[in-house]
């Protein structure tokens, strides 16, 4: 388990390219859901999600023999983009694990950050085979972001941030996938404010945390189908979900549909763009699955969305 402590160092080590988020308070959300209602807006921190913040934590972590040598993860999204961001920020080489299939839009921003790009089959275990390659010939530490205490520490950043600015905080709404963000985020808050309640959120098409959470162990789902690019873990991290275990206290689900008018909703209303694994919380509140209890916290997580899927999104509300 990741301790406060370690996560209140982490935040201390932050670069000032990591952006202290605002939290903004949304009138017609909060009328709407019956509590004050404050959005984490993590779709404007740099390169468009949280997960710049674990990504800096991965590489500050690293010892000076391992620097040169650099290292490597798997992400075709978020975490490739603030890798290769933090890498360069750093000095430090990094190296992106890739499925062929990976759009190329993706593939070249990450090269724009100076990352290279390893490819590797369109097969989930291939990404782990490729990483743990680049480690046995090249020396690049392979980091498995499901089981990183690095990861944890630096996602529980947010919950630092979230109590420093709303300390009497009733409810914290979290999009979940592989549970690093949660893990983290609920260990920062529950420790500091116990009475906090701390809900995670997924797709109804990806519920492999939530069903976890139900049975009390780490479960596998066969497939994902999503909307949600973000949040497609098949399985939690075994060390997010022991935190998950001790400090979440629920779980919700939301469909695609549900998700998408989220987006817009949040686009019309909030003048926010969001992508959908970053909208599900707005999502689990405006369908009221769930009821917050004084002032609460809806996490944005990502705001990497491509302007035809934010257009079709604003078409299908219309």
């Amino acid at each position: 388990m990741v301790p406060l402590a370690e996560i209140e160092t982490a935040r201390a080590r932050l670069p000032s390219a990591v952006i202290r988020t605002p939290l903004l308070y949304s009138e017609e959300l909060s009328e709407r859901a019956g509590a004050p209602i404050y959005f984490k807006c993590e779709n404007l921190q740099v390169t468009g999600s949280y997960k710049a913040r674990a990504a800096f934590t991965i590489l500050d972590r690293l010892g000076p023999e391992q620097r040169p040598r650099g290292a490597a993860l798997s992400s075709s999204g978020n975490f490739a983009s603030a890798f290769a961001y933090m890498g360069r920020l750093l000095g430090i080489p990094t190296a992106v694990v890739m499925m062929e299939k990976t759009a190329r839009l993706k593939v070249e921003k990450c090269r724009r950050y100076g990352a290279e790009i390893v490819f590797c089959p369109n097969q989930w275990e291939e990404r782990w085979r490729t990483l743990d390659r680049l480690q046995s010939e090249r020396g690049i530490l392979a980091v498995n972001t499901f089981e990183s205490e690095a990861v944890i520490a630096g996602h529980g950043t947010l919950g630092l941030e979230i109590m420093d600015d709303l300390p009497e905080v009733g409810t914290v709404l979290v999009p979940v996938s592989s549970g690093g963000l949660i893990g983290g985020l609920a260990t920062a808050v529950k420790e500091r404010r116990p009475a906090a309640r701390v809900v995670g959120v997924q797709p109804t098409g990806s519920n492999a945390a939530t069903l976890s959470f139900q049975r009390g162990e780490v479960t596998r789902i066969p497939a994902v189908e999503t909307i949600c690019d973000a949040l497609i873990a098949q399985a939690p991290g075994h060390l997010p979900f022991a935190h998950i275990q001790r400090y979440v206290d629920e779980m919700a689900l939301v469909s695609d549909d549900e998700t998408k008018a989220a987006i817009a909703w949040l686009a019309e209303n909030a003048k926010l763009v969001v992508e959908a694994g970053g909208a599900v919380a707005a999502a689990a509140l405006l369908t009221r699955r769930v009821r917050p209890q004084g002032p609460s916290v809806c996490l944005l997580s990502g705001g990497n969305i491509a302007p035809a899927t934010l257009s079709a999104c604003l078409a299908e509300a219309a």
